[in-house]
This record gives C-alpha cells, structure tokens and sequence, in this order.
C-alpha cells in the first residue's frame, strides 16, 4: 500500500475544502471496506485521505416533510439494520441485513458502496431499482442526482474530483406498493452474481399501475429492464405472467447472442429465477 495522510475534518464544509486543495491525489473515505482493499492491492493509490467518520451530518436517517426517507452516506449497515424502517422501506433494512459478513456491516457505509460502484453490490442495484436520488457537495456546489445516472455504463460513477455524496433519498412509501430485493451468491459473504430489484405499485383493482425491475453484476451499472417493467403495466399478474416476465428479462438483460460464456449462460438463467422470485414477494406484499 502507498503512503498516505490521513485527515479528519470535523464539518463538512472543511472535508469539501480539504478535497479541493488536494485535488486528484485526495479521496473521501467513510467505513474503508472496499477502499482500503483496492489501495492495498494498489488498483486506487491517493496521497490523501480525507475522513467522513467525524461529519455527524452524514449519519443516520430522517424523514423529510414529503414523506421521503433521507439517509446520510456516512450511514452503517449495521445502523440501517437496527432502523426499523415501516412499509416497503423495511427492505433497505432488509437488504443491508444479508451482505457480507459483521465487520462489513458494522463499518460498511451506504455511501460508499454507490461511490464504489461495483456492480456486483447490493445497494447500487436496491438503490436504482427504488428510484432514489443521491446529493453531493463539492467546492463547486451542492447538486441531486438520480441513482439511474450515477453509475456510468463503462464502470464507476459520474462524481467529480472532490466531489462527497452526503445523502441517500428513497421516495415516500406511497410511491410502490410492493418491493422484494432478490440475489444469488456462492457463499454467504461473497457479492451477488446476479441480482434482482422489483418494485410495483397496484391501483384499486390490483392491477399493476407503475412497475421496475432491476438487475444487478449482469454489467458495469445496474440494468432496467424497462421493456420487462412495460409489460407488467395494466394487468393483474398470474403465475403463468409472473413466468413469462422471468423469461422476457432474461431476453431483454442477457439475450442469448450475448451470452456466449458458460458463465454468462449461467447468470442468463439466474436473472431469470431471480425476476419471477421478486416480482412473487413484491406482489405478496403489495396483496397482504
């Protein structure tokens, strides 16, 4: 591992100021899980790390006057497993409950696993699949992004140098009324190789009126299946459907063209099992 200083600012104005000063050599940290890992097998190597550990602004969750649920980057998994978040928003909780291993989760950020954006992690995918926004500062100025456009379809993020992601916010629980978050995995604290996001809203007669599926490690970024999610729309799913839906996004995500690999042939049928899996539960908890 390269050398480096470590700095904690204790205000988040000062950790934007600090990243400034120190340019491309500087880094954000919060927990460290995957940071840590890539600076040891020298695949990132700044000279400065700047910590987010000390910013009380950037921990916990609250609820804004709309309804949405805010949650600081800084924010553990082990903090949000210990939320109790009502409705649907309990997946968050849920999903944050069955990664890794408990030293992960207890320094584990949300934050920082969008920052790092590895497509094979669980909350990139939970996060594009619920339709959250994420806000940054930076020396230029404060802005909101949509999950969808964080994570750029080459790998990584869209951040900017200096740039510090502070919040998470998921949409209010009227948005879906059903959501399941589904993933295979080879071992219990190994990242998934395929996974899958569904979120549905029903009207008054229980058909589907708004619908998402996300998949997950099937490419660099999370994948919406936007034709999958059309074809849902306006119908009151049977089992025959929900089957039917597991195949047209297996065709749509990993067609067989593009499947030319044992593995990838492997995670074409994972995505799916995986679909007709989250779109079951999200029905069940959108019925119940």
């Amino acid at each position: 591992m390269k050398a480096f200083t470590f700095l904690a600012p204790e205000a988040l104005d000062e950790a934007v100021a600090l990243l400034d000063r120190h340019g491309r050599d500087a880094r954000p940290i919060a927990g460290g899980q995957s940071l840590l890992l890539a600076m040891k097998d020298r695949i990132a190597r700044p000279s400065v790390l700047v910590s987010l550990a000390g910013l009380a602004d950037l921990r916990g969750w609250r609820y804004s006057p709309s309804g949405e649920l805010e949650i600081g980057a800084a924010t553990t998994y082990a903090a949000l497993i210990s939320a109790q978040f009502g409705g649907w928003h309990g997946e968050i909780s849920a999903v944050a409950a069955d990664l890794a291993d408990r030293p992960v989760r207890t320094m584990g950020t949300i934050g920082g696993a969008l920052c790092q954006a590895d497509p094979r992690f669980d909350m990139p995918a939970l996060a594009v699949g619920l339709g959250a926004s994420v806000d940054t500062a930076s020396a230029g100025g404060a802005r909101t992004i949509p999950a969808a456009e964080l994570f750029a379809a080459s790998g990584g993020t869209v951040l900017g140098p200096g740039e510090i992601l502070t919040t998470v916010r998921f949409p209010t629980l009227g948005a879906f009324s059903g959501v399941a978050f589904e993933k295979f995995r080879q071992r219990v604290f190994d990242a998934a190789v395929v996974s899958a996001v569904c979120g549905l809203r029903l009207d008054a007669d229980a058909r589907v009126a708004d619908a998402r599926i996300v998949l997950g490690a099937v490419a660099q970024a999370p994948v919406i299946a936007q034709r999958t999610g059309r074809q849902m729309t306006g119908r009151t799913l049977t089992e025959h459907d929900i089957a039917e839906l597991g195949a047209a996004a297996m065709e749509e995500v990993l067609p067989v063209s593009q499947a030319m690999s044992s593995f990838h042939r492997y995670q074409r049928e994972l995505v799916g099992v995986l679909v007709r899996r989250a779109i079951t539960r999200a029905l069940d908890q959108a019925r119940s």
